[in-house]
C-alpha cells in the first residue's frame, strides 16, 4: 500500500504529511515528536474521518500493531494530543 497524506494537527502545529500504513503505531508516535514536541508515551493520536467521526489510533500493543488497521484516507486529520 502507497503512503498516505494525512494533516497532522497538534496544539503547537499543523502540517502534511506522509504517513506509511506498514508502520506500527510506535514507529508512527517517534517520528511525531520533532513535530509536536509530545514525547511518543504523552501522544494521544485521533484520525478523523471522511464523516467526522474521530477513531483512536491505540492498542495494546503499538509495536507490532500496523497502521494499515486504522481508517487511513487521503488527507484525513491526524490530531496528536497530550
Amino acid at each position: 500500500m502507497a503512503d498516505v497524506p494525512l494533516l497532522v494537527t497538534s496544539e503547537n502545529s499543523s502540517s502534511e504529511r506522509r504517513i506509511t500504513p506498514s508502520w506500527s503505531i510506535s514507529q508512527l508516535k517517534s517520528k511525531l515528536e520533532p513535530i509536536t514536541g509530545i514525547p511518543p508515551s504523552c501522544q494521544r493520536l485521533k484520525l478523523k474521518t471522511s464523516d467526522n467521526e474521530a477513531v483512536a489510533i491505540e492498542s495494546e500493543d503499538e509495536d507490532y500493531t500496523q497502521l494499515s488497521h486504522f481508517p487511513l484516507a487521503l488527507y484525513a486529520e491526524l490530531q496528536v494530543r497530550d
